[in-house]
């Protein structure tokens, strides 16, 4: 079905067109169903920790401070509200609050677009006793892509539907529609390259859709139903959880708290150097392969003499960000005087994943935790994480609190840093514990005159891809106690990542939680206006010398070396992004000099003009261009038969939806052979990785559609971080399909 809604408009496209951007239609009888309301059968989740009982059991409840609570904020709030220093004081929580609650309903509406109606659904098993359990699998467009983004243990919504065995007057038509029954339904395992999600259901009393009586195994067919994917509350209540809590900490009259500081660094934070840093390095790394930008960061970091501000590591595509964190990882905890404990996150749980199995073979399994929310898949988990895992009961848990503080590394993802937060096991509330029961026992004793804190250096991988929110999680945990408490090492916050490639994902466009709280302090003048910053518009970076002093020591590093592309690769995004700063230092880069498409001087770039029209998917309204798909193939067809490349070191990507569904199925045309291992999908979904060769199709052909684009967040023209993404996964081979006309607007 296609949406039939009118625009009217004096723009270019005319005054009598299609709404191309309506949601698809889907006949009332359909819809309406999933407005009904009616008796819920939940099936319950994953069994959760305990951790009031964790708490009761490992440090109790008698002297910890209460955690404060969300405050209320009523309909007036001010949508206008600007996160500046003069308001963070009072409105840090209702700002983002705001923002959070937006997102959530715009979450709400992008997931209800997502909704499926009479649609297949398969049994796998079913059993009766003790109670009713059923085990089923379906498709689902777009879960490839993420869209809609589903985790297990997710609350899927079924409702059965059942269909006029007569037929009324066209046979099938839904009367009288469905069992009135909504089953909240469970991810039992989420299948993205097929598709296919596959759910646990209680109660669900199959019934074939024209045959509801039939109530057999082998007449377990026909069935159909209406589904729907409420989003979980689990991605977003821990970010709620935390506000309040930096709310409270920054509301006090001590206003230049460590907090402070961390979230809004000034002048005053920063040390003054007064003389040049010496020519060598006297620190051993473990890592021997390092650059000298990379042991610089790492020195200055160790030596701990930037001042009380978060040390930021900007690191362009291949430049070796979390190979330089893992080394100030191996240093802090192996090394600095001081340091005892240090808790790693990144955004997503394959990049913390990836953290552990660089840094796994200098530990062993009592001092490295990767610490996993509960509701994780065990098939998720690489084999050479699982050793460094709790699991308890079939299921990942917290380890005992002796084992836990045990631990010289915490690797874990921003969100499931909460779990630290719910097992009060914070910097914040180990001192509490530890100084309360002390006066407890001898009220009369001593207190220490410098307090050493569990918790001493928070790392950040992938940083740029957190909502600020989401990294405050971590951020609590490793906040000193406020108060005048003199601390005997203040708790180092590092973090790494890239302000020009795509940062948080969000629903709303415009939402300022898509800037990650790493590009906001980027963007605050004791960064962006150091004299040693990355330099603007073209401008070399300065070079330390004895007429710059005295100077802020500098609390960030520019990684510029590249080990990834072919310098005609790298020209371009380093002289849009990065001030024309990167130095191409990849090997092995030369493969496809022979190939015969390349032109001029043969370097491996290369741009097809093509004026295919782009075109609306009928089902769901996205863009597609058939013309482009077909040249992508070939030109990936024709690497292929080259033999300079193998299939899985091709990619083709594009912005659109609806135009890597139409890749996919274009390269399984007979005429291109079987290049099933050639890797499509959409640009987001290549950022991290690298690929030998890229094809990027940009799809639009239309002019008069390209402003609508950057309204809906489609697209890659206007959104220069998502072509900086696009052309820097290629080592040695670039090929960027598109309308000449149409791209050079941008």
């Amino acid at each position: 079905p296609v949406s039939a809604t009118k625009v009217n408009s004096a723009h270019e496209r005319g005054s009598h067109e299609f709404n191309i951007y309506a949601r698809p239609f889907v006949p009332e009888a359909f819809t309406i169903i999933n407005k009904l309301e009616g008796p819920e059968i939940h099936t319950p989740g994953i069994k959760q920790i305990n951790f009031a009982a964790y708490v009761g059991r490992c440090i109790g409840w008698d002297f910890l401070p209460p955690i404060p609570r969300p405050r209320p904020i009523g309909p007036t709030r001010d949508a206008s509200l600007q996160l500046v220093d003069g308001i963070i004081h009072t409105r840090y929580e209702e700002y983002f609050q705001y923002h959070l609650e937006a997102e959530i309903q715009s979450q709400k509406l992008e997931n209800e677009s997502y909704s499926l109606f009479g649609h297949d659904l398969a049994i796998m098993s079913h059993v009766t006793t003790p109670t009713i359990q059923t085990t089923c699998s379906f498709l689902v467009p777009g879960l490839r892509e993420n869209s809609p983004y589903v985790e297990e243990d997710d609350i899927i919504q079924l409702r059965q539907l059942l269909y006029d065995p007569q037929g009324g007057r066209w046979r099938g038509e839904p009367a009288p529609g469905w069992t009135a029954i909504i089953y909240n339904a469970r991810v039992l395992a989420v299948q993205r390259k097929e598709n296919r999600l596959v759910v646990r259901v209680d109660g669900l009393v199959p019934r074939n859709a024209s045959y509801p009586m039939r109530y057999t195994l082998s007449h377990m067919v026909g069935l159909k139903f209406n589904i729907q994917f409420p989003i979980s509350n689990g991605r977003y209540v821990p970010m709620k959880h935390v506000l309040p809590i930096i709310q409270e900490v920054l509301s006090q009259e001590n206003r230049y708290s460590w907090l402070q500081s961390m979230l809004f660094p000034i002048e005053p934070d920063c040390e003054v150097q007064s003389t040049l840093n010496p020519g060598s390095f006297n620190r051993p790394f473990f890592d021997q392969e390092l650059n000298w930008e990379q042991k610089k960061a790492i020195e200055s970091i160790c030596s701990q003499n930037y001042g009380a501000l978060p040390f930021l590591i900007s690191g362009p595509p291949g430049t070796g960000k979390t190979k330089t964190l893992v080394e100030v990882a191996l240093q802090l905890v192996k090394s600095v005087h001081g340091v005892s404990h240090v808790l790693f996150c990144a955004p997503s749980d394959p990049a913390a994943d990836m953290i552990v199995q660089r840094i796994s073979s200098y530990f062993n399994s009592t001092e490295l935790l990767r610490l996993n929310r509960s509701s994780r898949s065990f098939a998720e988990v690489p084999g050479s994480v699982l050793p460094f895992c709790c699991v308890s009961d079939n299921h990942f848990d917290i380890p005992r609190f002796n084992q836990l503080m045990a631990c010289k590394l915490v690797v874990t993802t921003c969100r499931d840093a909460s779990l630290l937060l719910h097992s009060r096991v914070t910097n914040t509330d180990l001192y509490a514990a530890e100084y309360g029961l002390r006066s407890s026992i001898n009220p009369y004793a001593t207190q220490p005159s410098q307090v050493e804190l569990h918790w001493t250096a928070l790392i950040m991988d992938e940083a740029a891809q957190a909502m600020e929110p989401e990294a405050l999680i971590p951020l609590s945990v490793i906040a000193p106690p406020s108060g005048p408490v003199k601390l005997a090492f203040k708790p180092l916050c590092i973090m790494a990542g890239d302000e020009h490639q795509l940062g948080p994902r969000t629903s709303l466009p415009s939402s300022p939680l898509g800037t990650s709280l790493f590009a906001r302090l980027f963007a605050r003048p004791v960064y962006a206006k150091h004299p040693l910053a990355r330099g603007k518009n073209g401008d070399a970076p300065k070079v330390l010398n004895k007429a710059l002093l005295p100077i802020s020591r500098p609390a960030f590093a520019n990684l510029i070396r590249n080990y990834r592309s072919h310098p005609a690769i790298l020209a371009v995004p380093s002289a849009q992004f990065y001030a024309d700063t990167l130095e191409p230092e990849a090997t092995d880069i030369r493969r496809l000099a022979s190939w015969s498409q390349w032109r001029g001087t043969g370097w491996p770039v290369l741009f097809h003009s093509s004026d295919s029209d782009d075109d609306m998917e009928m089902d769901n309204g996205g863009w597609y261009n058939r013309g482009e798909a077909q040249i992508a193939c070939t030109y990936a067809a024709h690497l292929v038969k080259s033999e300079l490349v193998a299939q899985n070191e091709v990619c083709i990507m594009s912005p659109f939806k609806a135009q890597v569904k139409c890749l996919r199925a274009t390269i399984k045309e007979n005429r291109f052979g079987s290049l099933w291992d050639v890797d499509i999908g959409p640009t987001e979904a290549f950022q991290g990785l690298e690929r030998g060769v890229v094809i990027l199709c940009t799809t639009r052909s239309k002019q008069q559609f390209v402003e609508s684009d950057k309204k809906a967040g489609w697209g890659i023209i206007g959104f220069p971080n998502r072509m900086n993404v696009a052309l820097t996964r290629a080592k040695f081979g670039l090929i960027v399909i598109g309308k000449r006309e149409v791209l050079h607007q941008d």
